[in-house]
């Protein structure tokens, strides 16, 4: 870098530097990490990124579970053919999520998403127009394409512009509007909405289209993120620009996290980093070991199936009314969504998620329970048979959703980009999420027949699965809450230093000094030619 723009960096940082240290009466902490310091363009971008992304992935995860029967009868389709359909979203995904990670670090995020729009406007067109179920199949996998890159772009795009103070409450705006999205896919598909006609069904797969010229039309407007021209392209000018364009102050605080705290925090020459390089570095490595372990946790939940498959879970275990029990869970998706975002920055990561793992296995124990009495009146040496079961699998299946989105269907899509340094992101993220799809694309194709064999015990099984999860999440799973990412590679470093490598409150681990890496990339940016 020449003299000039050191000096003009200098200049640009002390004619902010009294403006800087302002801070928000009511909370107490800097401007720049506060509500009141966010442009409106900011929260444009996050309601783009949200509506375009988070809205999508929810929609589609669900459309199916009211529409699944009349797919089946307009075009008369085997149930082999009907288990494709079902998990070609998650195969469409797979590949998007792959190409995304990649597409994220060569044209950026905020490119990388005008691309992936074309995906998902063609697959819901395909979908809604289907004159057969051939068409109809593409359309599905072309949607899945489109969520499946969406998931890792929107994510990241939405950590990335995020102030520090206000990344957990941000990051969840991707899980309120896919919660959103869930809830209207279901509430828009119950027969009273949509009708018997053939154009009922078809403006339903329509309906996310309008999102996505939305998210577009903001996008126009919208600067590349400041950690990708800091870590990526490094160029200083282009990342105070794009932070003047998020915020209203610059403060000193978030220019030294965002410009020298992300530069090079790992001391990789401000390059994107290929997989070899991660799987060799300890603190990367740890970093994708806890992203596979959450992202695999996830499906093994069994939530895609539970999603797809509502109608016939609440059938199984004698619902009375299924179709209305899929918008409850609608709602308490909403509600819990937006529950977690309000206190995701407060309480943290980390209890959220342990605590929502906890309520999700007894979930899961309870709908195990319902569906065995119903099916064969007897659990062990207990004869439980009764009309109960109905109520029971009901209420179960509302905690489940419950504890589902206030862990691994929240925390989970901010919590990966948030131990990431940023050269690593790209790759480490399309990793996670081809492990996500791919397990999700397994269960999903294989429920039907996992049902079928283990009936009525199929959800012990889930249950199981989550438990061996969360003692690792226990023990592995560093806080990152209201941390700058620059600190929590340190912390997470030094955790990768340790066997096992678990986390500090178990284990004595050295002073974290995040200023050290801060100067360190502050000294090797100036010194650069």
């Amino acid at each position: 870098m020449d003299t000039t723009n050191r000096e003009g960096n200098d200049t640009d940082k002390d004619a902010d530097k009294d403006t800087n240290k302002d801070t928000d009466k009511d909370t107490g902490q800097s401007l720049s990490n506060g509500f009141s310091n966010c442009t409106p363009l900011f929260w444009l971008a996050t309601a783009a990124a949200s509506v375009g992304c988070g809205f999508q992935h929810g929609y589609a995860l669900a459309i199916l579970g009211n529409t699944l029967p009349i797919i089946k009868n307009r075009f008369d389709v085997s149930d082999v053919y009907m288990s494709g359909i079902v998990s070609g979203n998650a195969l469409g995904a797979i590949l998007g999520a792959v190409l995304a990670g990649y597409a994220a670090d060569r044209l950026g995020r905020r490119k990388a998403l005008f691309l992936n729009s074309i995906f998902l406007n063609v697959g819901w067109s395909l979908m809604a127009g289907a004159p057969s179920q051939h068409f109809f199949l593409v359309g599905r996998v072309a949607v899945g394409f489109g969520v499946g890159a969406a998931s890792v772009l929107g994510n990241m795009f939405l950590s990335e512009i995020s102030p520090v103070s206000i990344r957990g409450f941000i990051g969840n705006m991707f899980t309120l509007a896919g919660s959103v999205g869930f809830l209207l896919s279901f509430a828009l598909s119950i027969p009273q909405v949509i009708g018997h006609k053939d154009i009922g069904w078809r403006l339903v797969f329509a309906f996310p289209i309008p999102m996505v010229f939305f998210q577009d039309a903001v996008l126009i407007a919208c600067p590349e993120t400041p950690p990708y021209l800091a870590s990526i392209k490094r160029e200083i000018h282009g990342t105070l620009a794009s932070l003047a364009k998020y915020r209203k102050v610059l403060s000193e605080e978030e220019v030294e996290n965002v410009v020298y705290g992300e530069a090079d925090v790992n001391h990789t020459g401000n390059r994107v980093l290929f997989l070899r390089e991660i799987l060799s570095d300890s603190g990367h490595r740890l970093a994708l070991i806890i992203g596979l372990i959450l992202h695999s946790s996830r499906e093994l939940s069994g939530i895609s199936a539970v999603y797809s498959y509502t109608l016939q879970i609440f059938e199984e275990a004698n619902v009375s009314d299924p179709e209305l029990g899929t918008v409850g869970i609608g709602l308490i998706t909403v509600f819990t969504a937006g529950l977690v975002a309000l206190l995701a920055d407060k309480i943290g990561r980390r209890f959220i998620m342990i605590s929502g793992l906890v309520v999700l296995i007894a979930a899961q124990i309870s709908i195990g329970v319902s569906q065995t009495c119903y099916r064969t009146g007897k659990l062990l040496l207990w004869s439980c048979g009764g009309e109960w079961t109905g109520p029971v699998a009901l209420v179960s299946v509302f905690v489940f959703t419950a504890g589902f989105v206030s862990s691994l269907g929240s925390i989970l899509w901010i919590y990966v980009n948030e131990i990431t340094a940023p050269e690593a992101r790209g790759k480490t993220n399309l990793v996670c999420f081809a492990i996500h799809w791919g397990l999700s694309m397994v269960v999903l194709f294989s429920y039907d027949w996992i049902d079928k064999s283990l009936a009525p015990y199929t959800f012990f099984l889930f249950a199981g699965f989550l438990t061996l999860f969360l003692i690792v999440v226990v023990f592995m799973m560093p806080e990152t809450s209201n941390k700058p990412i620059h600190q929590v590679c340190h912390e997470l470093r030094e955790q990768s230093k340790r066997w096992p490598p678990t986390v500090a409150f178990l284990r004595k681990c050295s002073t974290v000094h995040p200023s050290n890496d801060v100067a360190s990339a502050k000294s090797q940016v100036y010194s650069t030619p």
